[in-house]
């Protein structure tokens, strides 16, 4: 990018066009105070050279001299500005339930997991200083993506979740919580956040929910807990033999709502309750104000001079143009 250090020097424009305007006006006015031969008209009929119809090139090479000087003056950089962030922001690993529950149709556009999905791909892409990681679960928990500021990554691995993954299924929601533990335990972050997203109540893993809690809290980890799923029930997908895939409405299985809140308070967090996609639209857009870092940084830019090479380019055009007015339109002067 183009920056110029002397800028002042850019109003010399106007006073140039005023120049070249009265000069034309002048000009003008002399070639009326001529005085014409009675014939001139014959004259003025005949077919013009190639050279007297691109004579004007001489003077309009003066012009473009006469502004690339003054462009020189201003003397032209070239550079970059360039941001050095001070702190790192927040370290965020979103927890995502993938049980077979999770394929509940009471969430728009399909079902628990697709909203969620979608949703948590909206929410990364507005942290711009942050990392975000991803741990996924059901009977078992993994890591699905380590933390990384590449949000187009983290986007990507969240699209690949679905509810058949993992060969044990169930919620094992403490086991969620130590894997995400372990991805944030050596964080250097201001902010070290757990946003855990399920629709059931923990029945199988090694560790329960609470002890993990308690783990995470001791390394600092604040847990946001969003407990999925409308309180009426919900629409599932279930092979009938007769009629083949139907949807069945189910009684509102046993989220564990008093646990998921115990999970967040331990740990400074707060837990939600989502009856649709509106409601955990505006939960995590709540969880987002709430976790925003102010950022500090120092902007420097490093710039090096270019005004020599318009410099080494005015004296090529008044070549040519002494060329043009010496050599090519001699006769003609």
């Amino acid at each position: 990018m183009i920056y110029f250090k002397s800028p002042i020097f850019f109003l010399l424009i106007p006073l140039l066009l005023l120049f070249i305007i009265c000069l034309k006006i002048r000009n003008s006015k002399l070639k009326k105070s001529l005085i014409n031969f009675p014939q001139f008209f014959i004259v003025n009929d005949l077919k013009k050279s190639a050279k007297i119809k691109f004579y004007n090139i001489v003077n309009i090479l003066n012009y473009i001299i006469l502004l690339l000087f003054v462009i020189a003056l201003a003397r032209p950089q070239i550079g970059n500005k360039t941001e050095d962030v001070l702190n790192q922001g927040t370290d965020i690993i979103v927890a995502l339930d993938v049980s077979s529950s999770m394929e509940a149709i009471d969430f728009e556009p399909i079902n628990r997991l697709e909203a969620a999905k979608k949703i948590a791909v909206d929410f990364v892409k507005t942290r711009k200083y942050d990392r975000v990681g991803i741990v996924l679960f059901s009977g078992l928990a993994f890591t699905q993506c380590p933390l990384t500021n590449d949000m187009d990554t983290v986007a990507r691995f969240l699209s690949y979740a679905t509810t058949n993954m993992l060969s044990v299924d169930g919620t094992a929601i403490g086991s969620a919580i130590v894997t995400a533990s372990n991805r944030l335990k050596d964080s250097q972050a201001k902010s070290k956040v757990l946003i855990l997203i399920t629709d059931g109540a923990n029945n199988i893993g090694e560790v329960d929910p609470i002890t993990a809690a308690q783990i995470a809290q001791k390394l600092n980890i604040k847990i946001y807990a969003i407990g999925a799923g409308n309180p009426e029930g919900a629409y599932y997908q279930v092979m009938d033999p007769k009629v083949g895939m139907k949807l069945v409405k189910v009684e509102e299985q046993d989220l564990d709502e008093k646990t998921l809140t115990k999970i967040a308070e331990i740990t400074g967090g707060q837990y939600f309750r989502a009856n649709n996609t509106k409601m955990l639209k505006n939960i995590i857009f709540q969880i987002d104000k709430m976790e925003k870092t102010e950022i500090s940084s120092i902007k420097f830019a490093s710039y090096s001079e270019i005004f020599d090479k318009f410099i080494l380019l005015i004296f090529i055009l008044m070549l040519v143009n002494i060329f043009f007015e010496n050599i090519l339109f001699r006769k003609l002067t």
